[in-house]
This record gives structure tokens, sequence and C-alpha cells, in this order.
């Protein structure tokens, strides 16, 4: 018995650790938001990769089968804050957050102008 009580002392340690871990990953706390009913498209005026998505979508034939909710960002705090949420909810750190930005109802994110356009493009609707 002596012989193994190192590897059940180590096996029993993986496992608290492993549950520690699993555990404590970030919650979304009170002040979060909510995943969306609808998609949230994160935009800036002037921007030019928004400029590509918008005329994608401008000419889109499926764009009236989609709730996407629009929110201007530079010249609005509150949207910008959301974006912010938006961003970190997928992990991603403040330095990285950009325009234009899409997260999805499941609580995806996506960023600049081809991975949105391939995302709609390929959205099966």
């Amino acid at each position: 018995m002596k012989k193994y009580l190192p590897f059940l002392l180590l096996g029993t340690l993986i496992i608290i650790l492993g549950g520690l871990r699993f555990f404590s990953k970030e919650k979304p706390t009170e002040d979060s938001l909510p995943l969306p009913t609808s998609f949230e498209y994160f935009w800036g005026d002037g921007c030019s990769h928004c400029t590509v998505v918008e005329e994608f979508y401008s000419t889109w034939e499926e764009r009236d089968k989609l709730n996407i909710n629009k929110m201007e960002v530079w010249a609005n705090p509150e949207y910008a804050k959301v974006l912010q949420q938006r961003a970190e909810y997928c992990g991603i750190r403040p330095s990285e957050i950009g325009v234009p930005f899409l997260f999805t109802p499941d609580g995806k994110c996506l960023s600049g102008d081809e991975p949105i356009i391939d995302y709609f493009k390929n959205l099966d609707i």
C-alpha cells in the first residue's frame, strides 16, 4: 500500500486542482448583459471596414430574415460599453476590441469585415 500512496496523493491533487479550475471559471456578473435575442452589430462612423460590411448587408438578399441591432460606438458611450461587455464575454482583451464587430444571439464574437460577411453568407436561414 505504501508504494501506491504517492500515486494516490498525486491523483487526488490533480482531481482537486481540476475541480477548482473548472468551478472557478469566470461567471457572468450581475452587471453583465444577458445574451441578446437578435444580432448585435457594432460599427463606427467613418470606419472603412464597417462601410464594406454595410455595402454587403444592403445588397444581401437574406437581410430581411434577420433582426440586427446596429450600434454606432464612436459617438455613443453607452453602445461602446455594450461592445466592451460583449467582447469581454468572448475573452477579447480591451486592446483588441475594434469595429466592425458582430455579437450573435448564441454568444459568438466576430470582428472584421471579412469574418462578418463570411458568417452571414454561410448562415443557414
